[in-house]
């Protein structure tokens, strides 16, 4: 018996989110000694730096992990526990660390507020070798007390890098597109529902400034190829903004929740086939499987009649055959023909 899938809104409310879950963030860098990038601007220096960051205070006594994207590598880490527990203590002997909750919002805080309070929220990120980045994040905690951690990331194969960052940037741009067609044709649309306006009367324009020309798609294309050289450094300086802005994190995390939600139908629907082919195998009728009795009772032995009406059977059976053969070798002969 199948039963009704949640809705995705529902799905998306109850859902329990991982790290493979969570949206990129840009936040900005004070210090940095990592190479140059595509989007290091013009004084090629590394302000700003991708983070995925997850925070869960509810497991194993507080618990995160963090990846760092940069120059087509991750950086990543995982701690939890006591161990969590005692690398804050280390940076901050000062303080004491009852609600961890409390703490694993404030570092995220300062991570989403690098760039608009650079002053009680400072990053700084050093690459010590191939292998191991470390972030270090200050914030102020109550105004003047100064809290500090230091991640300590190990980077990932390429596999992470693209499941995590570049999955996300695929999706985006995928969603944006998608809206990008659907704006077209609500404009065109549009179009379509004034000249009707126009062709009835109906439609007087008061301020004749306001009036526009129909949408043209392939001359929309044509002037943006244009404007693009306008367009351009601004892009190159502010192209990680753009492209994980606020907008575009909610369409990436609601690009994320809804491929978790088809795996979810997809194995849903798998589980009701199996279960209607199992009740489909338990509910054979019996008359079904006749054939089977009837067929044991037709092996049965004969008795002597029908053995030897089947033995008369199979004789004039042979003797046709014998017939058959002689008639069609006489015919044969006639039409063979001497060899001169």
């Amino acid at each position: 018996m199948s039963t009704s899938l949640e809705s995705f809104e529902t799905f998306a409310t109850n859902f329990r989110k991982t790290f493979s879950n969570q949206p990129c963030l840009v936040i900005n860098v004070a210090q940095s000694n990592l190479p140059p990038s595509p989007w290091s601007g013009n004084d090629n220096r590394n302000t700003q730096i991708c983070c995925q960051p997850y925070f869960d205070a509810h497991t194993n006594g507080g618990r995160y992990e963090i990846a760092f994207f940069d120059n087509g590598y991750a950086y990543y880490e995982e701690l939890e526990g006591t161990r969590f527990l005692k690398r804050l203590e280390r940076y901050n002997p000062q303080m004491e660390f009852r609600d961890l909750t409390k703490v694993l919002e404030r570092m995220k805080q300062i991570l989403e507020d690098s760039a608009t309070n650079t002053k009680d929220n400072q990053i700084s990120v050093q690459l010590l070798n191939d292998d191991e980045l470390v972030v270090e994040i200050k914030g102020r905690v109550k105004g003047s007390i100064l809290f500090t951690y230091v991640f300590q990331c190990r980077r990932r194969e390429g596999e992470f890098y693209e499941s995590n960052y570049v999955r996300q940037i695929v999706y985006c741009l995928a969603e944006r597109r998608s809206r990008e067609l659907e704006l077209i044709k609500i404009i065109q649309a549009k179009d379509k529902e004034l000249d009707d306006y126009r062709s009835q009367g109906a439609c007087q324009l008061q301020r004749s400034w306001l009036a526009t020309q129909p949408f043209d798609k392939e001359e929309f294309d044509k002037s943006t190829s244009r404007q693009v050289q306008q367009r351009h450094d601004d892009v190159l300086l502010h192209t990680l903004d753009l492209a994980f802005d606020r907008e575009g994190q909610q369409l990436i995390e609601e690009c994320l929740l809804r491929n978790e939600y088809r795996k979810r139908v997809y194995t849903s629907k798998g589980s009701n086939d199996a279960s209607s082919a199992k009740t489909s195998k338990k509910n054979i009728s019996p008359q079904k499987r006749l054939p089977s009795r009837q067929q044991s009772t037709s092996s049965q032995p004969l008795n002597d009649e029908e053995t030897a009406a089947e033995r008369r059977r199979h004789e004039e059976l042979e003797e046709r055959l014998r017939l058959d053969r002689e008639r069609d070798e006489q015919i044969a002969k006639k039409k063979k023909k001497k060899f001169v």
